[in-house]
């Protein structure tokens, strides 16, 4: 029996596929949450999501590109409201530039129009033929809140270990990036090995983007991360950055470190230098660099199919934004 070859789905159709289906998605809601929904959805990112969906799909069929771009959709309407909640806890003022929007309506609309959107991407899941993408969307979901909670419950637990905190991020971000990649695959029927290799390709994908999203919060500026910097230190939250300074200090500085963590606001150039006294920066860029490989051994495994192209596509579009950035 002759294989058939897959079909040529390129990224740039692909994405003006995918945008024509999100809009007519915002379109379907009422006027009134249509408009906060607009104003949020519009206000795009990297789309990096549904690309992840894209990387791993391997189109024979023609119903197939359907159902990847109602899967893309699905995993993009997940990020987005996780996004609107993640600006209420962490009460951010900007988001890619732009004022987030519990600044423009009240915080409890925002969180409402949050969970909006999570209820419509669960019943756009639940049209599928089979239950599939429901269940791996629903799991994702799941592990993204959780993961939300376990960081806030690590709030003043300086004493959360890296290895505690890898397991918040994979579950936080790492999750819902592989879900977005094992849609990818399943949908295209792909073989369990290959689902198995795009999941932890996603979820190291998930934690090194997180890692560096930590360490921006605290190293970076905000024409770089077009967003409110210093949340993390201002709501105590125990981060990649922090963890690494407690590890680096002896015990005596221990507890001093800690209490001006606790006020941050009264001791901010104090903890900009000790940060930079400990090079917590480049030890940070190091455990980033460790992610990447072990993602990066992940498209190797599966460098004999036609998604490992784009897989490493995606892989260098990180990597240099990393590079250029932090």
């Amino acid at each position: 029996m002759i294989s058939e070859k897959p079909l040529q789905y390129l990224t740039k159709d692909f994405l003006e596929e995918f945008e024509i289906a999100l809009a007519n998605e915002v379109n379907s809601f009422e006027s009134k949450v249509q408009r906060m929904i607009k104003f949020v959805v519009g206000n795009k990112g990297k789309r990096l999501r549904p690309l992840l969906v894209h990387s791993c799909c391997n189109i024979k069929y023609q119903s197939t590109k359907h159902d990847i771009i109602k899967a893309s959709v699905i995993v993009e309407l997940i990020h987005i409201a996780t996004l609107i909640h993640d600006d209420v806890i962490d009460n951010a003022k900007v988001r890619r530039n732009q004022t987030t929007l519990h600044e423009i309506v009240d915080a409890n609309e925002a969180i409402l129009v949050g969970d909006i959107l999570l209820s419509h991407a669960l019943e756009i899941a639940s049209s599928f033929s089979d239950t599939k993408v429901c269940r791996e969307v629903s799991k994702a979901t799941k592990a993204t809140c959780i993961g939300e909670v376990n960081q806030s419950l690590a709030q003043k637990k300086y004493e959360t270990t890296y290895k505690e905190y890898e397991q918040i991020l994979c579950g936080k971000t790492g999750k819902l990036f592989a879900c977005a990649c094992r849609l990818g695959a399943k949908l295209s029927n792909a073989d369990e090995s290959v689902v198995g290799y795009v999941t932890r390709f996603a979820e190291n994908l998930g934690v090194a983007y997180q890692l560096y999203d930590d360490s921006m919060d605290i190293f970076g500026s905000e024409t770089n991360s077009h967003k409110t910097l210093k949340t993390d230190l201002k709501t105590n939250k125990v981060t990649l950055p922090v963890i690494l300074l407690l590890e680096s200090c002896c015990e005596e500085e221990r507890k001093p470190i800690i209490e001006m963590l606790t006020n941050y606001d009264d001791n901010t150039n104090k903890l900009n230098d000790i940060f930079e006294a400990y090079n917590i920066k480049q030890k940070c860029c190091e455990i980033i660099v460790d992610k990447l490989t072990e993602m990066n051994t992940c498209i190797d495994n599966v460098s004999y199919l036609p998604i490992a192209d784009k897989m490493k596509n995606i892989s260098e579009k990180i990597c240099n934004k990393i590079k250029y950035t932090l």
